[in-house]
């Protein structure tokens, strides 16, 4: 005999499963958009999804314990030359009343940050604005150079740090007009007898959740600003260029020892020292291991 259809519950619908999400991402506010615009500079942090929020955090930590070291260092407060220890202690007092001016500065009412967040509503990605006179590129190299000596940890949720000296529109015009002016004091350099120097460079590019520009149009472009007399050279490059284009910004930025510093990425710096006092392998698996070393973010 065949079993009666259930008259409770046959026609009823299946019902819809509920996906729930954090307040922040639910809301439509200043916090859920992209605000990173053109003119700005600073670092850009990949970490883990779901895990933005506390990379920031960490990454401001970051920055207050190493920035001062620029914010106050020589190349914005120059010492004088004085040979006698009464000058060495107006040298002192000429720092610290800098600092002291600097801290006061600060504690005005509309006062410019030196670091803030600028949310990018992008998963695994956050964008911390730095303010002049620093220059982004050299306060990541210094702490990742730094990272690399001590190999001590300095983050658990940063996997990378990428400076960002220039953010353009997204477009080919926009971004050719930005790297002309980020290129000059790199490519532009002469030699005692006023010979240009030749430099060999790279090109890092990757574009994310944009669909008007494609990476190759980005890299072509690049490669062609920096002119002619200079060589590019995938493997031991003298300087990196590197372009992150997410939604409708383009951010650039040129680096030293990308390669050296394991393209910025803080695991592999921390595991660098461990590699090098392994055994050298043979030939044919260096050879291999030097083909996978150059991803698609590697091109030119």
């Amino acid at each position: 005999m065949p079993k009666r259809a259930n008259s409770k519950g046959g026609n009823k619908k299946k019902k819809q499963k509920v996906y729930h999400c954090t307040k922040e991402n639910a809301t439509k506010s200043h916090h859920n958009k992209f605000n990173v615009t053109p003119g700005m500079q600073g670092v850009l942090i990949m970490c883990s999804r779901g895990k933005e929020n506390r990379a920031v955090k960490e990454a401001l930590d970051v920055l207050a314990r190493v920035g001062p070291e620029f914010f106050y260092g020589d190349e914005l407060y120059p010492q004088k030359t004085n040979d006698s220890s009464e000058g060495s202690d107006d040298e002192e007092l000429d720092l610290e009343a800098s600092i002291a001016k600097e801290v006061a500065s600060l504690k005005k009412p509309g006062a410019k940050k030196r670091y803030s967040n600028i949310t990018t509503a992008t998963d695994c990605v956050a964008f911390i604005r730095i303010n002049p006179p620093v220059n982004p590129s050299k306060l990541v190299h210094h702490m990742l150079t730094e990272l690399k000596e001590t190999q001590k940890y300095m983050t658990r949720y940063i996997s990378r740090f990428l400076p960002v000296e220039k953010t353009c529109n997204a477009h080919i015009a926009d971004i050719e007009i930005a790297a002309k002016a980020l290129f000059e004091p790199y490519f532009s350099q002469k030699d005692n007898q006023g010979n240009p120097i030749s430099r060999k460079f790279a090109v890092a590019c990757r574009v994310r959740n944009c669909t008007k520009i494609d990476r190759m149009s980005i890299i072509n472009a690049l490669a062609a600003t920096v002119g002619p007399g200079h060589k590019v050279d995938l493997q031991e490059p003298d300087l990196t260029i590197i372009a992150e284009v997410c939604q409708t910004v383009c951010m650039l930025s040129v680096v030293d020892d990308f390669n050296e510093l394991k393209k910025y990425n803080i695991e592999s710096i921390l595991g660098s020292n461990k590699q090098n006092d392994e055994p050298t392998a043979p030939k044919k698996a260096e050879t291999e291991a030097g083909d996978a070393n150059v991803d698609e973010t590697q091109d030119v």
